[in-house]
């Protein structure tokens, strides 16, 4: 067999055993979705056009209605929880009172509210009841009176991007590979139920306050720590300041008094350490709201820490201010150049701060040689 006889069997034989290969591609095409052809459920959604994300849970159950008014529904009454975009995220709304202003997870505004808001779609496979009555929302967990409300507004809180309900679990009560994994969900201004399995098997969905709270005030890098300093009771009102250079390992003393030693190098860097992760117990009201100060220990604070970092090339200072222990609590009061709150901190991480600074920071003084005066030069 010459060189082209052998070149046209191997074509042939290659489409030949071609064809069963395109034949299960085909079966598979049949079977296989592509699911970024599903439409979307708030087509078009991003984050980046939200300003205001309303949560809603009802209150038990919904009122009935009034006897001499059975027609007339009565308002569903909400535990709401409000979250407004600021400068660095999301923070708490008008609706938390005091605490309003103050910083909300990030982490949990994009996982919890616009990862869902962006994944949930909509076609036959996921459509469960389309023009649903109120009986069947009511079945779905969909009606008003317990469906849990997801409203994202615009920048300018006026206009509604995305209004969802989200009912009851899909698969509750059932077991075995055969149960239905996933929430039923409607738009608000429509009645077709939608099936949604989110992604990560679950969606947290709740309205407290304090599990949507960011209560680290502080994540600090050690070494971009370029100067310290300290002043609490124990030092009698004095302030002690460190300084490391930039390019340098150790910590030197900004006028040391004479009856001190050399810096405790180890001690300094532990307690920087200390101020690594700083977190804070509770945000009480706005510091601007705060009249009294004086009588929370904070006009003069019993402990005030200041760091001068070095980021970027840019400097930046971070000021503590420690205050009185709250009432029947084991914390203490504190403010922040980090926040504009009152705020409250553990006394756990308090206790560090209280110490002797001459003999925990410092090495004694050298002592006189034998023989020698303390007056004399040495």
């Amino acid at each position: 067999m010459n060189l082209a006889k052998s070149n046209l069997f191997l074509v042939v034989a290659a489409g030949v055993l071609a064809v069963p290969t395109v034949l299960q591609w085909q079966r598979e095409a049949e079977v296989f979705t592509d699911v970024s052809r599903i439409p979307l459920l708030f087509d078009g959604f991003t984050a980046e056009n939200v300003g205001q994300v309303l949560l809603a849970q009802p209150k038990g159950e919904p009122p009935p209605a009034e006897p001499q008014h059975p027609d007339q529904k009565r308002p569903v009454a909400y535990d709401q929880l409000l979250l407004v975009r600021a400068d660095k995220g999301f923070q708490l709304g008008a609706l938390s009172g005091d605490r309003a202003g103050a910083p909300v997870l990030r982490d949990r505004v994009e996982r919890d509210v616009f990862a869902h808001l962006r994944a949930i779609r909509a076609d036959r496979e996921t459509l469960v009841q389309p023009n649903a009555t109120p009986e069947q929302l009511a079945a779905f967990g969909l009606d008003e009176g317990h469906a849990f409300l997801v409203r994202a507004l615009d920048v300018a809180g006026k206009n509604v991007v995305a209004e969802l309900f989200v009912g009851r679990d899909a698969g509750a009560g059932q077991t075995g590979t055969e149960a239905v994994r996933g929430l039923f969900v409607r738009k608000v201004d429509s009645t077709d139920v939608v099936l949604y399995e989110p992604e990560q098997g679950n969606w947290r969905r709740d309205v407290d306050e304090n599990q949507w709270l960011d209560r680290v005030l502080l994540r600090l890098e050690p070494d971009k720590v370029r100067r310290l300093s300290i002043r609490n009771t124990a030092t009698g009102g004095a302030t002690f300041a460190f300084v490391r250079p930039e390019g340098k390992a150790s910590w030197q003393a900004v006028e040391a008094p004479p009856e001190v030693g050399a810096v405790r190098q180890g001690e300094v860097e532990a307690l920087l350490q200390r101020l690594r992760f700083v977190a804070v117990q509770e945000f009480r009201l706005p510091l601007a709201r705060a009249t009294n100060l004086a009588q929370l220990g904070l006009q003069p604070p019993a402990i005030e820490l200041e760091l001068r970092l070095q980021e970027d090339g840019n400097e930046r200072v971070v000021s503590f201010a420690v205050g009185g222990q709250v009432e029947g609590r084991n914390e203490y009061y504190l403010t922040s150049s980090e926040s504009a709150f009152l705020m409250t901190w553990a006394a756990g991480s308090v206790t560090p701060f209280e110490l002797d600074v001459r003999s925990q920071l410092f090495d004694p003084a050298p002592t006189a040689p034998d023989g020698a005066r303390d007056d004399e030069p040495k």
